[in-house]
């Protein structure tokens, strides 16, 4: 996908500023190619300049716009991993 369509599409999105924020930064990190991102929402947060909790807050509500998928992971023993965010 290239720059002028992700800008376009990021751009359509009904939602605010930093859920639109957010959806870019994960279809970079995607790189096109598989359309899955692991990343925990702290670090995710750091990297946007948003709180954990609005980067929660705003993950949410694209994944209510159907935009993206959350799977959560988790280790062997039961402990949990950061989400993995499938791009749709």
């Amino acid at each position: 996908m290239n720059d002028l369509t992700r800008y376009r599409l990021c751009a359509g999105l009904h939602a605010p500023a930093s859920s639109k924020l957010l959806y870019c930064y994960l279809l970079d990190m995607a790189g096109g190619r598989h359309h899955s991102v692991v990343i925990s929402i702290k670090n995710l947060a750091k990297s946007v300049g948003l709180s954990r909790s609005a980067t929660s807050r705003n993950l949410n509500r694209l994944r209510r716009l159907d935009m993206i998928g959350i799977v959560p992971r988790y280790s062997e023993d039961g402990g949990r991993l950061s989400n993995q965010y499938t791009l749709k």
